[in-house]
């Protein structure tokens, strides 16, 4: 009987204990769902053009989530809450204007390369540069279409910059040139290619396009990708070349344990990019 009393108090504990772990992690994912961007798509797009804050300079993203304003007729974003209401930086306002329209890059109409020197106009909150005032009636008429237009522009845009960010830390992880040996950015641009038929790797010049690798270099590389990756990133255990790796969007990555391969293969974006941001952090997995 005592025994049986001792068994039902264990039960009576555990249930407790799980209705309150329960009850933090509906609380916990409650909260999360408060704390989602209110901002849609193309804000986010817009954020990532943009790129700095009128007013301080500061990189939109940086203090938290965006404010989203009106300048004229024209959507802008602050950096925090503290800089409504303040004065604009002519700088930092000339700044945006001309990255914007190296992010639009041609007119939607004629399709001829524009500056932030060139007439623009404002539809639905966007700026839209043109090649000459005479397609601004044509964009007004066809908001629909100017609009997904120049969208398409920025969004291949801000991918170009992304990829170039992410291949200057896969330049920094990779080190070496697999071929000669020299280090990658000695020669200018390092030059992407593929290894077998998922892993793309970086080459110091053209001149070494179609050569055997270098298998000494190549072990090389592999302690040096590893290092700078540091840890797992999905148990955050440290990594070394002679451990498994998986290759995702031409990008390996080591892992502590085999199981850990079919989660990062489910996500590759999002490892590849938690993968850039451990190198930029020295191997560190970032909270």
């Amino acid at each position: 009987m005592k025994a049986l009393t001792s068994l039902a108090l264990a039960l009576l504990m555990t249930t407790c204990c799980f209705g309150q772990t329960q009850q933090a992690s509906d609380q916990q994912q409650s909260e999360t769902t408060e704390a989602k961007s209110n901002l849609s798509d193309t804000d986010q797009l817009q954020i990532a053009v943009q790129k700095i804050c009128p007013v301080s300079g500061g990189e939109l993203g940086s203090m938290g989530e965006p404010i989203k304003v009106k300048v004229g007729e024209q959507i802008a974003f602050l950096c925090c809450k503290g800089c409504q209401g303040k004065q604009l930086s002519a700088e930092h306002w000339g700044t945006i204007q001309a990255r914007i329209a190296s992010a639009q890059g041609i007119c939607p109409i004629m399709e001829k390369p524009v500056d932030a020197t060139m007439k623009s106009t404002v539809v639905n909150g966007l700026q839209v540069f043109v090649c000459c005032p005479p397609c601004i009636p044509k964009i007004q008429a066809d908001i629909g279409g100017s609009l997904a237009k120049v969208n398409a522009y920025h969004t291949k845009f801000i991918a170009a910059e992304k990829q170039a960010a992410s291949d200057k830390l896969h330049a920094h992880a990779q080190g070496i040139c697999p071929v000669s040996g020299q280090e990658l950015g000695s020669m200018g641009a390092p030059i992407r290619v593929k290894v077998g038929e998922k892993e793309t790797v970086l080459l110091c010049c053209k001149g070494c396009v179609g050569k055997q690798l270098n298998a000494d270099h190549w072990k090389t590389i592999q302690t040096n990708l590893a290092k700078a990756q540091g840890v797992c990133p999905v148990m955050g255990q440290k990594v070394d070349a002679t451990m498994k790796s998986t290759v995702v969007n031409g990008r390996k990555i080591f892992v502590c344990c085999p199981p850990c391969i079919p989660k990062i293969d489910a996500d590759p974006v999002g490892f590849v990019a938690k993968l850039d941001q451990q190198i930029a952090n020295g191997g560190i997995v970032s909270d």
